[in-house]
């Protein structure tokens, strides 16, 4: 992979701090060790809404004097800040600007966002990157506002203008109104034809807007890669995005660049950071070509230290890793003028850590088969699922991810898959949400017939609405509403210890969610691990059970958001449970009694690589696993609290435990590189 590239973003007033800070920068980059400087045009508190050509003109001379001060081997990039717009924030279009504007559902007509279909502002945002384009950048960098949704004061987004209305009346082959049309996209139950109209049509938009801005910049300088931006990509589902073949237009034959989203733009808990992170940025990665060059997003907003810590910073590019990335974008300063900020000494931080992010990526551990409990996915669920209330857009988002968060904090390794076809034997599949309606009966059944499944209550309940219940033993099920009184917590039935307590329990109230009751039929073989009991200690229903033998009901759902992780679903008692039970593999590894202890695992040179974040605010005083009884001969490391080198801990494995005895600092990181006895 080479070097971890820094890619420093840029702001700088060129009516306000222009010479103060192009001096400035040459400093910060030769200190910091940035390999990019990403140069903001247009940008935040200075925008000034869609730039006429003498505006541009101001950012064409910053560029290029920006060039003229950048050290020998970094190079210009140009991160234009806004394609359709993020919001109006009260700004209008100029005089000459007939672009189309964004409507939202409910008629409501946005004053700057516009509309991505329109022919006017289509040659306006292709004209602009094809100047840009003028200084032979390395890069330029398409915002993440190049979405339908989240576009101030609109109602979600857009866009129901009415050249869209009309579009969707043709394909509906009537006359169609905005709220018959969205009636008929959200409608509960299984899909209306309304709702292909929809996504087909948002992903056509993009398409076509991504091909029109590649074109011209493809004329201009062909050597230039177009990167784009991303927020979460449950909700670009719900606007067809077709990840990748937005990156291959951008592309035009040069390498896709994709800048994903890290869930913390302001400091949080590094446990609550690393559940984001799994369901967010985790799931983005795997949605895109793999060699899709990945530059994460890592912000500092409102850019301050008052905001983050220097720590936690630090804590993000470490853990980012697993993303399989090329280096960061790196926005540290305000965005209105006040330029480099060098008394909070963000440069030390960043000049010392590189050497362990570039030995790291060195090992090519990130590029190597991951391996774990495989997370079922898919990009298009918003076509197949099956809306319930058909009230709201964020009806359309999938909920996918909840055991790709529950794993990370519970020290299960996982990794994302997007088809049934490219799961191997053995492996161990988590299926959540409304994943299952993506595929035919037949290789539903497959799916069960030749894999250990685990399944959510949501899960469980798209298995029995598609008449293949039978498949997990399901007779009959229905929804238990958290707080309805019905259910007060979970106990264990299965005679065993869980967190030193004998019964242990868990509650099921206030921060937890609903609960699907499930009937087994008479013939299938149920082991109940735990049983839903009342306030009035009397047992409701099954828990969590094993079926078959094969197939595990984590019987939790019906979640508000799809990256919500409801608290309750936290504690010793749950994450104990479902790592025991789980079966005994070298390829899902896990660590034992270590909260968010998120343990990442790939195969590399016929070792066992396991990358340990430690997003616990509690130093790990010893590290264990639970592996299989094969033989460990040789564990090497490399731990981001000791520096660049690697080194041998001592260890001991006793059955299918492997101990280090290895310490392990809150917000630190280690590589582990375990060779067996059988190779």
């Amino acid at each position: 992979m080479g070097r971890f590239q820094y890619l420093f973003r840029f702001c700088c007033d060129p009516g306000h701090n222009r010479e103060r800070e192009l001096d400035s920068l040459g400093e910060f980059v030769k200190a910091m060790g940035a390999d990019d400087v990403m140069v903001f045009c247009n940008v935040q508190e200075l925008n000034t809404g869609h730039t006429t050509p003498q505006e541009q003109e101001v950012y064409l001379r910053l560029l290029e004097d920006v060039r003229e001060r950048l050290p020998d081997g970094v190079t210009l990039s140009v991160n234009q800040w806004h394609s359709l717009m993020h919001m109006d924030q009260g700004k209008t279009l100029k005089p000459g600007q007939d672009f189309r504007l964004m409507r939202d559902a409910d008629g409501k007509e946005a004053t700057l966002c516009v509309c991505p279909a329109g022919e006017a502002w289509l040659e306006y945002i292709s004209g602009l990157y094809a100047r840009y384009a003028g200084v032979m950048p390395l890069r330029l960098w398409i915002e993440d506002d190049f979405r339908f949704h989240n576009h101030a004061p609109l109602s979600w987004g857009g866009c129901f203008c009415q050249a869209h209305l009309d579009r969707f009346s043709r394909a509906a082959g009537k006359e169609l109104d905005r709220a018959d049309f969205v009636r008929g996209m959200l409608q509960p139950g299984a899909p209306h034809p309304y709702r292909r109209v929809w996504l087909d049509s948002c992903r056509d938009d993009l398409l076509l807007a991504a091909g029109r801005i590649g074109q011209a910049v493809e004329e201009v300088c062909p050597t230039a890669q177009l990167g784009l931006m991303s927020s979460l990509p449950q909700v670009h589902a719900a606007e067809g995005r077709d990840w990748a073949a937005l990156l291959v237009k951008l592309a035009r034959g040069n390498p896709m660049a994709l800048r994903i989203h890290l869930p913390a733009y302001s400091e949080m808990s590094p446990g609550r950071y690393m559940l984001a992170f799994n369901q967010v940025s985790m799931l983005n990665r795997a949605f895109v070509p793999p060699e899709t060059e990945v530059y994460p997003e890592l912000e500092n907003f409102p850019y301050s230290l008052y905001t983050k810590s220097r720590a936690f910073t630090r804590f993000q590019m470490l853990s980012a890793l697993p993303l399989n990335v090329r280096g960061m974008t790196i926005d540290l300063f305000d965005l209105n003028g006040n330029g480099i900020v060098w008394p909070e000494n963000w440069q030390e931080m960043f000049r010392a850590l590189r050497p362990i992010l570039d030995s790291l990526q060195d090992t090519g551990v990130f590029q190597a088969r991951a391996l774990g409990v495989r997370v079922l996915v898919h990009p298009d669920s918003s076509y197949t699922l099956h809306t319930r209330q058909g009230r709201e857009m964020e009806e359309l988002y999938p909920h996918e991810t909840l055991f790709a968060g529950l794993f990370g904090a519970y020290g299960i390794s996982f990794s994302y898959v997007t088809s049934l076809r490219s799961l191997e034997p053995g492996d161990i599949v988590a299926v959540c949400g409304q994943v299952l309606r993506n595929f035919d009966p037949q290789s539903v059944a497959q799916l069960f017939g030749n894999h250990f499944v685990l399944l959510n209550g949501d899960a469980a309940e798209t298995l029995y609405g598609m008449g293949l219940g039978h498949l997990a033993g399901i007779a009959s099920c229905r929804w238990i509403a958290q707080d309805s009184g019905a259910v007060s917590y979970e106990q264990a039935e299965d005679g065993r210890v869980y967190g030193g307590i004998h019964e242990a329990r868990a509650s099921a109230m206030v921060s937890c969610c609903d609960v699907l009751s499930i009937r087994y039929s008479e013939t299938a073989d149920v082991r109940a691990m735990s049983g839903f009991y009342g306030f009035d200690r009397g047992r409701v229903c099954h828990g969590q059970a094993i079926i078959g033998g094969s197939v595990y009901i984590f019987p939790f759902g019906r979640l508000r958001h799809p990256t919500e992780i409801p608290p309750m679903l936290l504690n010793a008692l749950r994450a104990q449970m479902l790592a025991d039970y789980l079966p005994a593999t070298r390829t899902v590894p896990r660590a034992i009694g270590l909260p968010h202890l998120n343990v990442y695992a790939y195969w590399l040179e016929n070792r066992l690589a396991l990358y340990a974040v430690n997003a616990a605010m509690d130093d790990c005083p010893q590290l264990e696993f639970r592996l299989d009884s094969t033989r460990v001969v040789s564990v090497q490391a490399q731990g981001s609290a000791r520096g660049a080198r690697a080194y041998q801990p001592e260890f001991r494995m006793e059955g299918e435990r492997l101990t280090l005895m290895d310490r392990l600092p809150a917000f630190e990181s280690v590589l582990l590189l375990i060779s067996f006895e059988d190779g």
